[in-house]
Parts: structure tokens; sequence; C-alpha cells
């Protein structure tokens, strides 16, 4: 089913044979896609090794939202002595973190796509280290909760803008390499977050833990204060235009395009007049792009698999200290196999999506070119992004079933190791295709897209780590995890009906904005000539 390559008859919207489909029943931001008429030009003026400085810096960025929801682990149980709490207390710190993992981003995404990536990814980083600063030195239960509150704020924002600043510079055809590069460390560090915070905790004491995050991030945060540029096209158009004060990195002629601070250039044209309106951030913007039918779909099935990835993940403490006698140090390294699996994986999956995209173009008589935005408007995205997900999906599923057999046989610790790597890297795999597919259909607004996925996920994630531990108690393990490996089962025929019907979905979608964008023109028209 999931690889047949033959174009279902009611796809014929490709090319130019357009059907109109119901579009009135999706929920659409009204900034959600940009023009689709084709760039002639280059797409970004940034230089390859400016981009790659830039990616560097997301990747860094990137790697304290999901590392520091794992570093703290080892920090719970003294955590929970210290302060005289008592278990479900302490673990109120876990949960709270999640919930803001998954809104905070709905509003640091958004304000990133409005008044640029630069200010706030300062702001965030500033209110990160504030916060773990806090958390090293607080003394009880509520300041502990309300700092990681503040904690998860600051970090989980950076995910989203992570990913809107690579759409700003980055074609489609060239930014699967990309993504898997800058996902290979965020993706895997949930995995090196017990092995660090476990031996920081045994050396020097849980507090720091906190401490190290506060060294960490601000070394991270002058990074980007001094040499990170403004890349959001609202802002600086293709890079060539020179942005405001409040956008502009310190050294900014070692890192922004040559075209940007030689000539200063203000094309008024590229830079749209912009009213207060325009420039707040409405968070409701990521929940309505969920609701949108072509997005629905995928935001599922990423949130299925990462769901089940985390049941996975929160499950290991408990059940290797129970069999193997491991201690917290042991059972951290044990954490190493899905790291390694994702930072791999992550890394060939950027060449794969890439090289699907520019198969899947020539199969269709489409020239690509890496350098210049194509219209994608007409490109059959469904095909290109889906193509290799089904073996991934597919080698996850394989892995996470037996693996629950397996411990419930209670063999060598090598057999659920290498099914931890196994699960690691298919499981990365199927978020980084899924994650480059989000920022393809919402290209204007990459970051609250990312948001609106990150909200699901994390929102999933948060439900498979809190009913885990009663699964297998009630089912044992072998049965918990059979469970996981049947609901990702659910996301092929989820997925076929993405390829099948999505490029039909996505064409009346941007039909409909397209109307609305036209109205709202003529309405801005008969006001300005009044």
């Amino acid at each position: 089913m999931a690889t047949m390559e033959d174009q279902p008859n009611d796809q014929n919207v490709e090319f130019g044979q357009e059907k109109r489909g119901d579009a009135s029943q999706d929920q659409i931001p009204t900034d959600s896609v940009k023009d689709i008429s084709v760039v002639e030009k280059a797409y970004s003026v940034f230089s390859a090794s400016q981009k790659k400085w830039i990616v560097s810096l997301l990747t860094l960025s990137a790697f304290f939202s999901p590392f520091s929801s794992t570093v703290y682990l080892p920090a719970l149980l003294p955590v929970q002595q210290e302060l005289g709490i008592t278990t479900t207390q302490v673990n109120l710190s876990l949960t709270t973190y999640l919930i803001f993992q998954a809104i905070a981003p709905t509003l640091s995404g958004e304000l990133s796509d409005t008044l640029g990536r630069r200010p706030v990814y300062i702001l965030t980083f500033v209110i990160y280290v504030a916060a773990c600063a806090g958390l090293a030195v607080q003394k009880s239960l509520a300041a502990l909760l309300i700092l990681r509150m503040l904690q998860s704020s600051g970090s989980s924002g950076t995910v989203a803008i992570a990913f809107g600043t690579l759409a700003d510079f980055t074609t489609p055809a060239e930014r699967g390499t990309y993504m898997g590069f800058m996902n290979s460390f965020p993706l895997s560090s949930p995995a090196l977050g017990p092995v660090i915070g476990g031996a920081i905790a045994e050396a020097a004491g849980w507090r720091w833990i906190f401490w190290f995050l506060v060294i960490f991030a601000s070394l991270t945060l002058t990074l980007m204060f001094l040499a990170f540029p403004e890349t959001n096209r609202k802002v600086v158009g293709d890079g060539s235009i020179r942005p405001p004060a409040l956008n502009r990195a310190v050294l900014e002629k070692f890192v922004s395009p040559k075209e940007s601070w030689a000539s200063g250039s203000q094309d008024a044209s590229a830079r749209r007049k912009r009213t207060i309106r325009d420039m707040l951030p409405n968070p409701f913007r990521s929940v309505l792009i969920i609701f949108n039918k072509d997005v629905s779909i995928i935001l599922l099935v990423m949130s299925i698999f990462y769901a089940a990835f985390y049941a996975v993940m929160a499950s290991l403490p408990k059940l290797f200290s129970e069999m193997y006698g491991y201690n917290e140090l042991q059972v951290g390294l044990c954490y190493l196999a899905f790291g390694t699996g994702g930072i791999i994986s992550s890394i060939v999956t950027g060449k794969i999506i890439d090289r699907d995209f520019k198969s899947v173009a020539k199969k269709a008589g489409i020239e690509v070119d890496r350098k210049k935005l194509d219209d994608m408007s007409r490109f059959p995205l469904e095909k290109a992004r889906l193509k290799s997900i089904w073996y991934v999906m597919g080698l996850c599923i394989a892995a996470i079933i037996p693996y629950g057999w397996a411990l419930s046989r209670k063999p060598h610790v090598a057999v659920p190791l290498v099914l931890q790597f196994i699960i690691g890297a298919s499981n990365v795999s199927v978020i980084s295709i899924i994650s480059v597919f989000l920022v393809d259909l919402y290209p204007a607004a990459p970051a609250t897209a990312t948001a609106s996925g990150n909200l699901c996920r994390c929102m999933f994630g948060a439900v498979s780590t809190s009913v885990i531990e009663i699964m297998i108690t009630k089912l044992g393990v072998d049965w918990t995890f059979t469970f996981w490996g049947l609901i990702c089962l659910i996301c092929f025929p989820l997925l076929e009906m993405e390829r099948r019907w999505g490029h039909r979905w996505r064409l009346a979608r941007l039909e409909q904005l397209m109307e609305k964008q036209e109205q709202q023109r003529r309405k801005s028209d008969r006001s300005g000539g009044a």
C-alpha cells in the first residue's frame, strides 16, 4: 500500500489540473502560507558558511528544552528528601514542565514569526538562565514548581524558533540535510540528560545540575547575542535588508550577508508596512493550524510515535533497576542507546529527505534548483516527504513489540539495548520527516507551525508518561508495548490518506487563503481611497 508509486485518480490536482475541494471546513490562520508564485532569484543571500554557522547555533539552542526535561530525572529522589515532600509532589515538577513545554512555544513561535527570530531568542534564553539559577537555590515546593514552569517556558520556545529560522534561508530541496543536522542533538538529548544529570548529582549534588545548565546556557546566550543574525523574511527579506537595531547582531559584519551591512539597503517593497496589530503575537494561530485536514493527520502520526517513544523512555529506570539491579548512573548510561541511534538517524534521514525530494521531482518532470524557491503549490510534496517514512515506521513497530516481550523474559541486557537503539533511530527518523513536511506546509509561519506540532506531541508524551507505569502493572511489560506497537500501526492508513488526498486539501486551503487575502486587500484599498 505505502510503496505504491501510481498517483490515484483524485490526485490529478497536481500540475494545473486543480480540483476545488471543500475548503470551508478548514480553519486557516490568515498568514499561514506565502504567495505561491515562483521566486526567480536566489531564495537567500546567506553564504554556505553563514548557513552552517547559523545551523550550528540552532542545534545548540534547541538542545536545552528536551535535555532539561530529563537531566533532572536523577535528582528527583534527593530533591524529594531535601525538601521533605512526597513522590507525587516532586513528580508535579515533571508534569508542569511538560505542560509548559507544550504551551509556551505557541506564544514564542508566533512572536518570532512577527517580531523576528533574534530578539525572541535572546528573551527566551534570559528567562531560562534566570529560572535555572533560581532552581539551584530554591528551598520549597512552590518555588520548585514555579521555576520549573519558567524554565520550560524559556527553553521550549527555542525549538519552534529553530525550525522557523531554518525555513527562512533554506529551500525545500535542501532543507532535509540542514534539518537532519540540526535535529541530531535535540532529538537525542532526552537520552543524554539522565547520563549527565546522574553523573553531576552523584559527584557534586543535585543543585549542581542546575548550575551546570546556568553556565552552559549563559555561554550559548553570549554566542547568540554576539553572532546570531536576524533571518526572519518579514524583517530582512532574503537577508539583503538591514534589520532594525533590535534585530541586529553585535558582530553584524561577520555573520550577516554582505548585501545587508555594506549597502544598508531598505527595500520598501520587501518591507511591508506593519501595524501594531500585525506585530502582536496570537498563540491561537498554532491551535488553528491543527484543525486543517492536511496538517491534522501528520500531527497525529508524529504525536503517536512520540508518545510511544516516551513510554519506552519513561519506563526504563524502574524496569532496569528491578531486573538488573542497576543504580542511577548505570540506568542513565542505558539511555545512550537511544541517543546514539537518534544522532545517527537524524543525520542520515536528512540526506534521505533531500534525495526523496529530488527523486519525486525528477519523476514528475520538475527541475529543482536548491538555491531558488520553487512553486510548491503544484509540487507533489506529499509523495516526496512520505516516500521513505513507511520503512522507518515499520522498523520502529518491529522493535517496540519485541522490546516488551524480551523484557518480560529478563534477557541479557544487550538485547533490550539493541532494541532501544533501533527504537531511538527509527522514531527520530519519523519525527524528522514529519517536522520537515510541517514546515513545508506553512512556509510563511514555520515557527508557528512547529509550535502546533510541539503542542500536540508534548501533550501525547505527557499522557504516555503518566500512564505507562499503570499499564505495566495491569497488563505486564509484554502486552504494554504490544499495545503501543499496535497503536502505531494505525498511522499507516492515516498517512496513506495524506498521500492520496493531502495535495487536494492543501490546494483548497491555499485557494481559500488567497481569496481571503484578496478580500482584505480590496478592503484596505477602499479604506485608503476614502
